[in-house]
């Protein structure tokens, strides 16, 4: 049995996923570990390259794109960690990060710690999102940046910064770009659910580790860089596909506040759209309709 199994899905993004995972081995020391890299796919020469660039690494071949967590799940069923680190190709270690991560999970007073993720930084080194709370009503009004004291942010916002977090917090859930999960954990509630293509899909499973009994906690120490959104190049796709994962969510876990979440969307983007002439608000307000 290996310590931790580190998971890259690679879509088209050869170079990023090379150097996410040159920096896997040139930082983590002390621990036995592994690394899968799926591809969805890519035919972009990323197989080639990758396998050329590190040979003993497993490398699953996906036919079609499948999703994020789909793939996750494919190299998670071969994996013989017992953690599972599912890491996004646009990281780099800064630190011996994942042993700092393994050494939090194996203290006998966090036997109860579901999954946990490190400290995120953007290329400035400036705390970027990390982790936060389950999708609610309110966060959707924050996102309006009505002016509200900091914790009634921080209690109700979905994406939390690393600065804004510690590792003493029991929080929702941990952002899929470094969630460190606890192998046995994942054999009783399940894998990522492949409904999800991409956004929320982690959200989903830190909801369903959390119903479990189990708890999410933050690392500070474990720290890396996080360059946020290079993997997704399309913006108003991604926005597009975000809410649908967001729907699918409420559709599973909140059912009864789909009509306050498409109302709100509704009036928002409207306002957006007709008074601050705002086209993404006219094609997001299309998406939301048909959802």
């Amino acid at each position: 049995m290996k310590d931790v199994s580190i998971i890259f899905v690679n879509y088209k993004t050869r170079d990023l996923t090379i150097n996410a995972i040159k920096s896997v081995f040139e930082k983590t020391q002390k621990i036995n570990f592994e690394i899968f890299v799926v591809d969805n796919n890519s035919q972009d020469g990323s197989i080639e390259a990758i396998e050329n660039k590190f040979p003993n690494i497993n490398i699953i071949k996906n036919s079609i794109n499948a999703g994020f967590g789909a793939a996750n799940n494919l190299a998670i069923k071969q994996a013989k960690g017992k953690y599972i680190l599912c890491l996004n190709t646009d990281t780099l270690l800064i630190n011996n990060a994942i042993k700092i991560m393994y050494d939090f999970m194996e203290k006998e007073e966090n036997q109860n710690v579901g999954a946990c993720g490190g400290y995120l930084y953007n290329a400035e080194f400036q705390p970027v999102m990390a982790g936060g709370n389950f999708p609610n009503i309110i966060d959707l009004l924050l996102k309006f940046k009505f002016k509200l004291p900091k914790s009634i942010i921080k209690k109700f916002s979905v994406g939390l910064k690393s600065d804004e977090l510690t590792n003493l917090e029991n929080i929702d859930h941990i952002i899929g770009a470094d969630i460190f999960f606890r192998k046995c954990v994942l054999d009783r509630v399940g894998l990522f659910d492949e409904a999800y293509f991409m956004y929320l899909e982690e959200t989903d499973l830190c909801y369903r580790i959390k119903k479990a009994g189990y708890k999410i906690k933050f690392v500070q120490d474990a720290k890396i860089i996080h360059l946020e959104g290079q993997s997704t190049k399309n913006k108003i796709t991604s926005k597009k596909m975000f809410k649908k994962s967001q729907f699918l969510y409420l559709k599973k876990h909140k059912p009864n506040d789909i009509i306050k979440f498409k109302i709100l969307y509704i009036l928002l983007y409207l306002i957006d759209w007709l008074i601050l002439r705002n086209k993404d608000s006219k094609e997001l307000l299309k998406e939301v309709v048909i959802l």
